[in-house]
């Protein structure tokens, strides 16, 4: 009996012994899976109920119209409207293309969907260009807030469907003639779009005001991070003139250029809303276009 106990007391030793020639040790203990259950630690576990970890919420949209965002970074976004309605087609201004592709200036294009419909060639190549984004801009130029909602609703979808046969997908929304109300936003919303406007008029729709004033009223209104409009549907014909002037301008107080979406995630961007208006801004040329007078919030016709 007694030496039946030594033999026991000797293999307990043995047991606990480290092990020898430096190979690891073998833990008979029950391993811990994630979810805080013993396991078998010589089977893996069987687990597959475990839900994946969750992606971060995108952050909510404004629930207001974007007029321009607070930064400290020295950026703009030149933003062009292509407008076209049931009965006017409207076109497209090559030469305003063409400098904001030779000055590399990354640019935000709102067009309607029946400018892309009327302009289908010019539609593929502005929607080829990794430095242009697109924006919606209503199916026909509709005052928003003037329409049933469920025909707002259709010009959205409509327009986002006709950007999409494109390859592209709108980064914002603007109202037409800038009318919107929080209906307008929440509509917009539904999209998954951002409802933006402008915090600078050019003056180019419409050749009401000349090249010179344009550059002038540009140059003294712009500030960091602000949404300046201007047109690229040929209704702008001083747009061309004007513009070189503008960007040699802004590059010489300090500006970078961004695209809407750009702008709108910069680490410290704050959107700020733009002035209600749930008619419409009147017309630019029935004012002089300066900020002192409220003109940078008004705008031609389309």
């Amino acid at each position: 009996m007694d030496a039946l106990v030594l033999a026991l007391l000797f293999a307990a030793q043995d047991a606990s012994a480290p092990a020898a020639d430096g190979a690891p040790a073998i833990d008979l203990a029950p391993a811990i899976d994630n979810a805080g259950d013993a396991v078998p630690a010589t089977e893996p576990s069987s687990r597959t109920d475990a839900a994946p970890p969750a992606s971060p919420a995108a952050p909510p949209l404004p629930s207001f119209a974007i007029a321009r965002v607070r930064t400290h970074d020295p950026v703009v976004a030149l933003t062009f409207d292509a407008c076209a309605t049931l009965k006017q087609d409207n076109g497209f201004d090559r030469e305003v293309f063409d400098i904001l592709k030779r000055e590399h200036i990354p640019a935000t294009v709102f067009p309607t969907g029946r400018w892309i419909e009327a302009h289908p060639a010019e539609a593929k190549e502005l929607a080829a260009q990794t430095w242009i984004e697109l924006g919606n801009h209503t199916y026909s130029h509709a005052r928003m807030t003037k329409i049933p909602r469920n025909k707002a609703r259709q010009q959205l979808a409509r327009t986002e469907a006709i950007i999409d046969g494109l390859g592209r997908k709108s980064v914002a929304f603007r109202p037409p003639a800038g009318a919107w109300n929080r209906s307008v936003v929440r509509l917009a919303a539904e999209q998954h779009l951002p409802t933006v406007e402008w915090d600078v008029v050019s003056g180019d729709a419409g050749g009401y005001i000349a090249a010179k004033t344009m550059v002038a009223t540009v140059l003294a209104s712009v500030k960091a991070g602000s949404i300046v409009i201007f047109h690229i549907n040929g209704r702008g014909p001083h747009t061309k003139e004007a513009l070189p002037d503008i960007i040699r301008g802004l590059r010489e107080k300090g500006f970078g250029f961004v695209t809407v979406s750009e702008l709108l995630q910069l680490p410290d961007a704050h959107p700020v809303s733009a002035r209600p208006s749930p008619f419409g801004y009147p017309p630019l040329h029935e004012k002089a276009p300066t900020p002192e007078n409220g003109a940078v919030n008004a705008i031609p016709p389309g």
